[in-house]
């Protein structure tokens, strides 16, 4: 792949990243004013990982939790096609 093309997927994926953390911060308040109204309370595990190593645990753990799905995807797949 030409290396434009690997930055301007780079910088894309950057940018929604931002885009999307962006958005959540902002909804935030209204998401507890739903879930209050609601009578549902939110734990910090809803709230998400506030600490660097709690991200990085968090994000270990979700990759964990992706690369298993996948491989269950797969083995489905496989075991159609026999």
């Amino acid at each position: 792949m030409n290396r434009h093309f690997s930055d301007a997927r780079y910088y894309f994926r950057r940018g929604f990243d931002h885009l999307y953390t962006g958005l959540k911060e902002e909804s935030e308040p209204l998401r507890r004013r739903i879930m209050e109204a609601m009578g549902r309370e939110m734990d910090e595990e809803e709230m998400g990982p506030q600490s660097r190593r709690e991200r990085v645990e968090y994000g270990a753990r979700r990759a964990a939790t992706r690369g298993r799905r996948a491989a269950k995807k797969v083995r489905r797949r496989v075991e159609r096609t026999e």
